[in-house]
């Protein structure tokens, strides 16, 4: 009796917790590429190369397959904003760090910043009020890091708002390619912009 032997190791059980985190990270990339309004279940399960059933075993509904993935964006922001050495009292020099922090965040995590991009220009009314709960918390995120800060707490916003704002067209501008000259030009305008004069 011949026995042939598989090359193959047979496929493991991954435990729900694993596999969980397999398919929010598919679903990330997913989302990515494809937008928030248009990936779903089907096409999640197809990266991850299990049938869509098991997507929704996981993510019941496609608000929760949805509200997964931005609690994952948010927190891939957060832990940007948690990195930032607390040293600079300087707000220019403050800006520069944000601006280093951020570029690591959109090369290490490029999947998340595209979709923050994309989540950040989406007006569909299912997503739009979470993404402006997020751009609120952000906001205050940034003013709290900034030194000198206007006294006017409107202004204040608004400059935040800037930065913000700026953040995606850097990180676009990243994503095509730009010369790393430019985007340090780039970056040095906007903190002399932001930043009162001496």
């Amino acid at each position: 009796m011949n026995r042939v032997s598989s090359t193959s190791a047979p496929r493991r059980r991954l435990p729900p917790e694993a596999r969980r985190a397999q398919l929010l990270d598919m679903a990330v990339d997913v989302f990515a590429e494809m937008g928030l309004e248009r990936a779903g279940h089907g096409d999640i399960a197809k990266r991850a190369g299990v049938s869509t059933p098991t997507v929704f075993n996981y993510f019941p509904t496609r608000d929760a397959l949805v509200a997964a993935v931005l609690e994952r964006i948010s927190g891939v922001v957060e832990e940007m904003f948690d990195r930032i050495p607390a040293d600079a009292d300087d707000r220019r020099h403050r800006i520069l760090q944000l601006a280093a922090a951020f570029q690591r965040m959109v090369e290490a995590r490029p999947a998340e910043t595209k979709t923050f991009l994309k989540w950040g220009v989406s007006f569909d009314p299912a997503l739009r009020p979470a993404y402006l709960a997020f751009q609120d918390r952000m906001v205050e995120r940034l003013i709290a890091v900034l030194p000198a800060n206007p006294s006017d707490p409107a202004k204040a916003r608004a400059e935040a708002r800037i930065l913000l704002g700026t953040s995606s067209l850097f990180a676009a501008m990243t994503f095509d390619d730009y010369q790393p000259a430019e985007l340090v030009d780039f970056v040095g305008r906007i903190a002399d912009v932001l930043s009162p004069s001496e």
